[in-house]
């Protein structure tokens, strides 16, 4: 009589202990922190990847676009002078953000990898990929 209960509990017991250390499946977090802290030559850096209201309200200091399906998303975007965006690649293919002006290029980005531009000047700013020349986004930076 007193092995069955005890097995009882101790199968709860165990899957209770297997939930708590599970996975939820998305690692996205870790790799953006791997690859900025690759990106700033081993350093960790706090980088924030997601939109920070500008003092102003009007735009934000540091914008995310996500590269999907081979597109730029949300575009256009919109930071404050001095605000960075930072790409994310969710593709299993390469891309690019490089400014149709040659004002920036994140060189190539890899699948869950960042690459990112500071913006230092007012004005509209289109890029592109260079691998897939119809990929095309909009950076608008304001005062």
């Amino acid at each position: 009589m007193g092995l069955k209960p005890l097995f009882a509990a101790a199968l709860v017991a165990l899957s209770l202990g297997l939930v708590a250390c599970g996975n939820s499946g998305s690692d996205s977090t870790s790799e953006a922190e791997t690859a900025a802290t690759q990106e700033s030559g081993g350093e960790a850096e706090a980088e924030t990847t997601e939109s920070e209201p500008a003092p102003s309200g009007e735009a934000a200091k540091s914008e995310k676009v996500e590269i999907v399906e081979f597109a730029y998303q949300p575009d256009p975007v919109v930071v404050q002078v001095g605000g960075k965006v930072i790409w994310q690649n969710q593709d299993t293919a390469p891309h690019t953000a490089t400014a149709d002006d040659g004002s920036f290029d994140t060189g190539t980005i890899e699948k869950g990898k960042l690459g990112s531009a500071t913006f230092k000047e007012a004005g509209t700013f289109t890029y592109h990929c260079e691998i897939h020349p119809t990929m095309h986004g909009t950076v608008e930076v304001v005062e």
